[in-house]
């Protein structure tokens, strides 16, 4: 375990940046890194400028391997000036170089990182939007990016005019059959908790809610 004011321990080796970064265009919603202390060395989740602050905590864990993007908006806050491999699916990858370094395109399908962590492609909230799934050893959290985050405790998703709304409820489905008790957005509401903890019930509650009203909106032609 390590201790540092810039990274904070959320669970048994995950760790969350603590350098608040608004939003931009949402009051209320903070962007987190994170640090997964996994069996090849430390694995970063996500973009972030919290990540330059937390380069001695991080450090502390060993020499970080990947820095793990979920989908090109994360480019928006440029390059980290960590020493580490960024890595993102080839189909968002041009987007994504437009803001920031990438150093490897993830390509097809699922595939593993090591024999905790899995890449699971959605192409939903983008092109190349792809989730992570990590097994902790105690847990399985499941990083969705903001395609699907928590607003108020219900799970939502982000669906914009470059998103396949069919893909979102491929997604979902795919999700209602994965092995994960954790779920951990980029965005989490200010003061909320940065991840979701969630019963085998509890997550076919959500996804079927969530499927619902993407159907719904679709038939309305939102």
């Amino acid at each position: 375990m390590t201790t540092h004011p810039a990274l904070e321990l959320v669970d048994p080796g995950l760790y969350a940046t603590t350098t608040p970064v608004p939003l931009p265009f949402m009051a209320g919603v903070d962007l987190r890194a994170f640090v997964l202390d996994a069996d090849e060395g430390p694995v970063l989740v996500y973009n972030n400028p919290g990540i330059d602050p937390a380069a001695d905590g991080i450090h502390s864990l060993g020499r970080p391997t990947r820095l793990l993007i979920n989908h090109w908006h994360e480019g928006m806050h440029g390059s980290p000036a960590l020493d580490v491999p960024v890595a993102v699916h080839e189909r968002d990858r041009r987007q994504t170089e437009r803001g920031m370094r990438v150093d490897e395109s993830l390509t097809g399908g699922r595939q593993r990182l090591g024999d905790d962590l899995e890449v699971i492609p959605s192409f939903a909230h983008t092109p190349g939007a792809a989730f992570y799934l990590w097994d902790s050893g105690h847990h399985r959290y499941l990083f969705p990016g903001d395609s699907i985050w928590v607003e108020d405790g219900v799970w939502q998703a982000v669906i914009l005019g470059e998103s396949d709304r069919r893909a979102f409820v491929e997604t979902l489905e795919l999700m209602r059959d994965l092995d994960f008790d954790v779920l951990v957005p980029w965005p989490a509401q200010t003061g909320a908790p940065v991840l979701e903890r969630v019963s085998a019930e509890q997550k076919e509650r959500q996804i079927a809610s969530l499927l619902g009203r993407i159907r719904a909106e679709g038939a309305r032609g939102r």
